[in-house]
């Protein structure tokens, strides 16, 4: 594979899952798994979207030098620098008008409940394709699919697996804080809505999706 189509996949691949990250933000059905945590952020402590996965970002290198000990790449601290990336892109394609970008800005926001689930179900494609195609060089992961890589190093599990019990993870500390600091039960139900059905949806069928991929691309050899 040559040096150009690597870099196409991996910031393609990326693009893809912040576009479908934003697409989830517009159902508010609950947002993706992997930005669950972030927009709990976002609404508690009004940071943009693409500031908060910055932090979790750093917090998931931290679990995954607490996981992986001894086999830790120093390479791995790179993830860094590509959550720092991430953050802006998710900014960037957007709906948020205080971000430095909000490409989506005017996209049809879906009204009826079966609308608005076929978005949850668009975005989950664009997720598990987008963390396919990114991974798909073999470089430096985002922090989080960095994470859900160190435990099934650990583990020796399928990846696709271990992103959804991580992503599953993620949902319930995002849940956890909704119903503490956004309104308790009725933030379920309200416009600060974080994780309802929709997220739930996200997180068992995204590492789904990416080991579906997997299966189709791969063996076309």
């Amino acid at each position: 594979m040559s040096t150009v189509k690597k870099i196409v996949q991996y910031i393609g691949g990326m693009l893809l899952v912040a576009i479908g990250i934003n697409i989830s933000k517009l159902t508010r059905l609950g947002i993706s798994p992997v930005s669950s945590v972030p927009r709990a952020g976002e609404l508690i402590w009004g940071f943009t979207l693409g500031t908060a996965t910055i932090a979790v970002h750093l917090i998931c290198i931290l679990l995954q030098f607490l996981i992986l000990r001894k086999r830790f790449r120093p390479v791995n601290v790179l993830q860094i620098l590509v959550g720092v990336a991430f953050g802006y892109i998710i900014d960037l394609t957007g709906t948020d008008p205080n971000a430095f970008g909000h490409l989506l800005m005017g996209f049809p926001v879906p009204q009826t409940y079966v609308m608005r689930m076929v978005y949850m179900l668009i975005s989950v494609v664009l997720i598990g394709l987008g963390v396919y195609t990114y991974m798909k060089p073999g470089w430096v992961p985002m922090a989080a699919d960095g994470l859900s890589k160190a435990v099934s190093e650990v583990t020796e599990k399928p990846f696709g697996n271990c992103k959804t019990v991580v992503d599953t993870c993620l949902v319930l500390i995002a849940a956890a804080l909704q119903v503490v600091f956004l309104g308790g039960l009725s933030s379920f139900t309200g416009e600060k809505v974080v994780v309802r059905e929709g997220t739930f949806i996200a997180a068992i069928f995204v590492g789904q999706v990416v080991r579906l991929c997997g299966k189709i691309f791969d063996n076309k050899k």
